[in-house]
């Protein structure tokens, strides 16, 4: 029977309609991730959207204490994955993570960097104290865990006092990597991993894994999400072989499973 062309569109269109209620809706998953995390997690983006193409991930990097701070106030935040265990455990504390849903991912180092054109024969820790550095960028210690590294490390070493007037501080660990790259100050201390996202510095020494906290980062659902199986897939996703590649190729460590 041929449709009059009035009654045809009407058809058409509800047909089209129809399809349209069919099609998956996607759902964003909100990711506040620690700075020195940004490259890898863009690397596996693609990958995790490929096996969950309805996700569609966003993420926000900044210093874990910020992120931290965030949340704290209502951010619209599913999963946090942060470079140190106290902002998770002191979201913990307010019942602002999913109990349980915590996890340690992967570990990192603490590096010591130069300009990659310095002519400075640093070698160590312990040389910060020449006259010859005169400003030594950290991350500020109070929301960069990075910088709270630092700080530990230059306790253990005896160097608080005499590198306290050099240092100058960012409010994340890439700042310090720019610093140092575009040579406004004479060195800098960020993550091992970190290095490798600038040819314009060179690592000069690694910290001494007992003069410093484990570096581990931990991951979370925060209470808050309304998309908790999601969240929780996607953390799941980072304990994969393949993500795990990525992250070793990155240089990070991986925790053990044990």
């Amino acid at each position: 029977m041929k449709l009059p062309a009035p009654q045809l569109i009407i058809s058409l269109g509800a047909l089209i309609l129809g399809g349209c209620q069919l099609l998956p809706q996607t759902r964003q998953l909100r990711i506040s991730a620690a700075s020195s995390l940004r490259t890898v997690l863009q690397t596996l983006e693609p990958e995790f959207e490929k096996a969950y193409p309805q996700v569609d991930l966003t993420f926000n990097f900044a210093a874990s204490g910020v992120l931290q701070r965030q949340i704290e106030q209502g951010a619209p935040v599913d999963v946090f994955f942060s470079a140190a265990p106290q902002p998770i455990n002191r979201l913990l504390e307010q019942q602002l993570i999913t109990q349980d849903s915590h996890r340690s991912v992967v570990t990192n180092q603490l590096a010591l960097i130069v300009p990659e054109q310095s002519q400075m024969s640093l070698t160590g820790f312990q040389q910060l104290t020449s006259p010859q550095v005169k400003k030594i960028m950290v991350g500020e210690r109070a929301s960069v865990p990075a910088g709270q590294y630092a700080q530990e490390v230059f306790a253990k070493l005896d160097l608080s006092q005499q590198l306290q007037a050099k240092l100058i501080f960012a409010n994340n660990v890439r700042g310090v990597l720019a610093a140092v790259a575009s040579a406004n100050v004479d060195a800098g201390i960020v993550y091992a991993t970190d290095v490798r996202q600038s040819d314009r510095v060179k690592q000069v020494a690694l910290a001494p894994a007992q003069s410093h906290s484990p570096i581990v980062y931990p991951i979370a659902i925060v209470a808050a999400s309304s998309q908790p199986q999601t969240a929780q897939s996607f953390i799941d996703f980072l304990s994969t072989p393949e993500a795990q590649d990525r992250f070793t190729q990155a240089g990070f460590g991986l925790v053990s499973k044990d």
